[in-house]
């Protein structure tokens, strides 16, 4: 089984806030939370609509996926991902 699918099984995610300056608070139900900072990312092609700080403040989740309005999704393992890519995906990992 690959780490991905292996992340998307056994991590959900409870909760996300939206926080200043575009960094997100993603709490996990093993009591992990994750702070990813996506302003680095908004001039991406994936990331850019985000920039819109309405749209940002508007993240759902339906524990397997972070969601902006069905345009814009990051799955569990993305969420790793992002947050083991060093400064720009990753400000603080905590248990």
């Amino acid at each position: 089984m690959l780490f991905k699918e292996l992340i998307d099984l056994i991590c959900h995610i409870n909760k996300v806030i939206p926080m200043e300056d575009y960094h997100l608070e993603i709490q996990m139900d093993n009591g992990s939370s994750v702070i990813l900072d996506l302003k680095s990312r908004l001039e991406t092609m994936r990331f850019g609509m985000l920039s819109d700080s309405e749209l940002f403040k508007r993240v759902t989740t339906d524990g397997t996926y972070i969601r902006w309005n069905n345009k814009v999704e990051i799955s569990v393992s993305e969420v790793f991902q992002l947050a083991q890519k060093g400064p720009q995906g990753r400000k603080e990992v905590t248990k």
